[in-house]
């Protein structure tokens, strides 16, 4: 049973822990510790985590043309875990996220995540829509605040969760080493339209990670062209708890010959900080900046910053008041300010 709860920690965590992750690291760090508190399950040397995040917003909106109130979501989601070992050492893992879209009518269905996976000493093979490799080991580290577009250069023109997706990660010191193709029959070249390689190194309180990504486009006139990203990630939490860390990637979007559009290169800066200045309250503050590489007026070049402050009253609820500056090269700049509630729970069933 300790190979399992190993294997299943890491299957959990997706990556190393990382405390201010809000996307999707600080549930699963919590699933993983109410692990003591799982009801026995009917299968033997199994577990099944039922999850949840519910996360609805009030903002206030200017985009300098007009002002707004809107209830939004900041990405609600329900989930299923379930892991069995099957040999000494192997599991069987298989994971289902679904989003829940609390700003409208309260929909539920898209996929977050739902892939399959065997997980044995030499390592992680899935299948399914997952997370890339450029996720979990680069933008994850920057992903810590409770807007939906977060982290907000990255957001803009680069992957979350990849559909069709097979994957292979290994953990061994202090690496953790993914790759990842997306292979689709109905498109790109021999059916390979994304591929993913990342390495990540954790030290204790430091983590550096390194991300590329090949990626197969088509533009408006069905002509082939291919994206090439290489990014990277260093987040530290000092004895104080202070938290920060930058992420930087380089993008050079290249089109075959006869497309209307040119080769260029862009890039995106994350920058993010966290300090808790008392047992229940945080305050983090971030910085962004995302170009296209476009030079003229229908560049979509931004940068801005936020400020959150966050209440945490116990370690599945969270309130948030956040302010939002958005400055564009070519339109009207955004500010936003948005009040936000987060409730997270759990149901954990083992043998």
């Amino acid at each position: 049973m300790k190979t399992l709860k190993t294997l299943i920690a890491v299957t959990i965590s997706l990556c190393s822990y990382n405390a201010y992750a809000d996307d999707n690291g600080d549930l699963e760090t919590r699933i993983a510790k109410l692990e003591n508190n799982a009801s026995p399950s009917q299968f033997k040397n199994s577990q099944v985590s039922l999850y949840g995040s519910i996360r609805p917003t009030l903002s206030y909106l200017d985009n300098g043309q007009e002002n707004s109130w809107d209830v939004r979501d900041a990405l609600s989601r329900v989930g299923i875990m379930a892991s069995t070992e099957f040999a000494d050492g192997w599991s069987a893992i298989a994971h289902g996220e679904w989003s829940v879209d609390i700003a409208n009518s309260g929909n539920f269905g898209k996929a977050r995540q739902a892939y399959a996976a065997i997980a044995s000493p030499y390592g992680q093979v899935g299948i399914g829509k997952q997370r890339p490799a450029q996720y979990t080991l680069v933008a994850e580290y920057v992903d810590i605040f409770n807007h939906g577009n977060s982290p907000y250069a990255y957001d803009y023109d680069n992957p979350f969760f990849v559909d069709n997706f097979v994957t292979y990660k290994l953990v061994t010191g202090g690496f953790t080493w993914m790759a990842g193709a997306q292979v689709d029959g109905d498109s790109g070249e021999s059916g390979t339209d994304i591929v993913n390689v990342g390495v990540g190194y954790d030290l204790q309180r430091l983590h550096i990670g390194l991300g590329y990504i090949s990626q197969n486009t088509l533009d408006s006139n069905d002509i082939e062209g291919d994206n090439q990203t290489l990014g990277g990630v260093v987040a530290y939490t000092f004895s104080n708890d202070l938290y920060l860390a930058a992420s930087y990637q380089e993008k050079q979007y290249n089109y075959d010959a006869g497309s209307m559009n040119k080769d260029r290169s862009g890039s995106t800066l994350d920058t993010a900080l966290a300090y808790p200045f008392s047992d229940d309250y945080t305050v983090k503050l971030g910085y962004f900046m995302f170009k296209d590489g476009i030079d003229d007026n229908t560049s979509a070049d931004y940068n801005g910053f936020n400020t959150t402050l966050e209440w945490n009253p116990v370690a599945n609820v969270r309130v948030h008041l956040e302010y939002l500056d958005k400055n564009f090269d070519n339109r009207e700049d955004d500010r936003a300010v948005t009040i936000g509630f987060k409730y997270d729970f759990n149901l954990t069933w083992r043998d």
